[in-house]
Order: structure tokens, then sequence, then C-alpha cells
């Protein structure tokens, strides 16, 4: 995804995986940024990684791409865990 940080363009991921602790059966949103020291932020909701994308200006049409991405990856972890 590409997003602006101090008005430079930059590059960064989504990612989108089942929690640690398997017993809460919830997913993590994580916003990492592709700067050379690289950090990450942890989102609890796709509200809170709305704000966190509006805040580093991440345009609509990126947005809109990270949500389709987050609603299949979502859909898929869910799929993996319903029994057959």
């Amino acid at each position: 995804m590409r997003y602006v940080r101090d008005n430079k363009p930059q590059t960064g991921a989504i990612c989108v995986a089942l929690n640690k602790d398997i017993r809460e059966r919830k997913a993590d949103i994580i916003f990492m940024g592709g700067e050379k020291d690289a950090w990450s932020w942890s989102v609890r909701s796709t509200t809170e990684l709305m704000n966190l994308l509006i805040k580093w200006k991440v345009s609509l049409e990126e947005r809109k791409r990270i949500f389709d991405f987050v609603a299949e990856r979502l859909r898929v972890l869910v799929a993996e865990e319903t029994p057959a």
C-alpha cells in the first residue's frame, strides 16, 4: 500500500492473521510501515484501521483496496476455522 509520511510518499503493508491466543478466536490487523527502521501498528477493529489509514494520508482508492483485502482475508480465516 502507499501512504504519505512527512510529506514523502511511502509504501507499507497490511497483515491479517489469527491472534496468537487460539482461545480468543480473533484476528489481528497489522499496519506495517515500509521505512528502514521497521515499525508496525496493531489495530483492534476496522474502524481503528480506517482512522490510522486516514492519519497516514492513504488515498481513498488505496483504502478501498486495503479493505477489500482485509475482508477477503477475514473470510478465508473464518472458512479455515469452520469444520467441514
